[in-house]
């Protein structure tokens, strides 16, 4: 009986030993099972995405702030990269005035301004119309190829515009090959900064679009000495030389990184790609791709990034305005075409602190509150400073002074304006939503710098009075969105961070 019981307890010992054996090796199998799926999708994915699958990380969220550097030199090498692309590219937009300046008195000195207007208009078009290809580029392709694209493209055309004669030709090379070229890189350089930093994002941005200040310091003083020393035609070539090796160091420096899962689109591709047979009909998917996401004109439903959007156009007309015909101004009231440089010089300058120190305040405070403060700012100071004084006094004193604080706001336009649409879009669709945003704006521009050119027109001074007044109403125009904007997201939220 003794045994019986010793025998039954053992038994049921024996079982229970067992029973936890098979529990311990199917919880093993499970495991093993989930840890070959895991592989068995990071193997798929890399075998999917081909080359530039160390670039592809599988995360949750996207725009999860853990999923970004922030930081690190790897980031900052990103950002000098960004620097020097939007050196040439925003920093040559706002040079523009030193090139139109110089026609105006010398090629096209017989040509009315609203004739010649239309050089200009079709530049901004160009720049602003096309970053729509050059985001949905950037989204699909990375940073690399479009900056090499646009780099080669915007050499070509700033090396033969210097053999321009006539309105037509200074059209065709300068306005479409040129602003194409820039457009095509616009995109990426500023895209690629919202692929490594998310807290940070505005100083990051901010410090990138130092560039455009730098380049319009730089250039319009190089083609001031080049002008007299070599003349117009190799003036541009060299100029042309130099935009393209700090392109080029732009390329080697960028870099894109995915923190979200592979797109269809990216697994067909790569499908594709990974048969001879099936290349050229990848190519063509590829470009049927490219087209077909170029723009995302079903994002304008969102009222905040419609507003957005608007206040990107009225702002941008305005900055572009001003940056074309200010210099104008200067040397129709009598001054050099020296003294009219040096006021895009000065404007760029002080754009260096109205760049960094909003965008660090961005990051504090959010970037829609900072574009308020400095659109109001902007708005007054067109107002009050080339409106009301510098049309009435005709000083260089005015001219000095308003190209000092006008300066300091108006750089705000371009280095808030990324941080602005990243804050309505997510990450993964910041290419696609800023190349939509700049072809909405770019079709304003065209409009309204061919209609700026009309209301200067002859050039008299009371012409230029009517032209400040619009440039400082478009301005106004665009903070009133901007508070819209912000009011659709937070409401009357004083203290919200937007």
């Amino acid at each position: 009986m003794v045994l019986s019981k010793f025998t039954k307890k053992e038994t049921a010992v024996e079982e229970t030993h067992e029973k936890t054996s098979k529990d311990e090796k199917v919880r093993a199998s499970s495991e093993s099972y989930a840890q070959n799926m895991a592989t068995g999708v990071s193997m798929h994915l890399d075998e999917e995405a081909g080359p530039n699958s160390s670039s592809i990380e599988l995360t949750e969220d996207p725009d999860d702030p853990k999923n970004y550097p922030d930081g690190g030199w790897r980031a900052y090498l990103v950002v000098f990269g960004a620097f020097l692309g939007l050196t040439v590219d925003f920093g040559f937009i706002n040079s523009v005035g030193a090139v139109q300046s110089y026609l105006n008195l010398h090629q096209l000195a017989d040509v009315p301004t609203g004739k010649s207007s239309y050089i200009f208009s079709v530049f901004m078009l160009m720049t602003y119309v096309f970053c729509a290809l050059g985001g949905v580029a950037f989204d699909e392709l990375g940073p690399k190829i479009p900056t090499a694209v646009g780099a080669i493209i915007t050499f070509f055309g700033m090396f033969f515009t210097g053999s321009c004669n006539n309105v037509g030709s200074f059209v065709g090379v300068f306005g479409i090959c040129v602003g194409f070229g820039l457009a095509v890189i616009s995109a990426p350089m500023t895209g690629v900064i919202s692929h490594w930093f998310y807290r940070n994002r505005s100083k990051a941005f901010a410090l990138a679009t130092l560039g455009g200040s730098v380049g319009g310091i730089v250039f319009p003083l190089i083609l001031n000495r080049l002008y007299i020393v070599v003349g117009f035609t190799w003036a541009m070539r060299i100029l042309a030389f130099i935009c393209l090796v700090m392109n080029a160091c732009s390329c080697l420096l960028v870099s894109g990184r995915r923190s979200h899962v592979a797109s269809k689109g990216e697994k067909s591709r790569a499908l594709a790609l990974k048969s001879k047979s099936n290349r050229s009909r990848a190519v063509f998917h590829e470009i049927k791709t490219l087209c077909c996401n170029m723009v995302d004109f079903k994002a304008l439903k969102e009222i905040p990034f419609l507003f957005c959007t608007i206040g990107i156009g009225f702002s941008d007309l305005a900055l572009v305005g001003v940056s074309t015909y200010y210099p104008s101004f200067i040397t129709y009231i009598g001054y050099s075409e020296t003294k009219a440089n040096s006021t895009i010089t000065i404007t760029n300058a002080m754009g260096i602190i109205g760049r960094y120190l909003p965008g660090i305040l961005a990051d504090r405070i959010g970037p829609f509150n900072v574009m308020i403060m400095m659109m109001t700012g902007a708005t007054l100071s067109v107002l009050l400073f080339w409106l009301c004084w510098g049309v009435t006094s005709q000083s260089m004193a005015s001219a000095y002074v308003f190209s000092v604080i006008y300066g300091f706001f108006d750089s705000s336009v371009l280095s808030l304006v990324p941080s602005c649409i990243g804050s309505v879009s997510p990450t993964s669709k910041f290419g696609q939503r800023y190349g939509t945003s700049y072809l909405c704006a770019g079709l304003v521009i065209f409009g309204g710098v061919i209609g700026g050119g009309a209301i200067i027109g002859e050039e008299s001074l009371e012409h230029y009075k009517y032209f400040s007044a619009f440039a400082g109403s478009l301005y106004g125009a665009s903070t009133i969105c901007y508070i819209i904007c912000r009011f659709k997201l937070v409401g009357w939220k004083l203290r919200a961070k937007v």
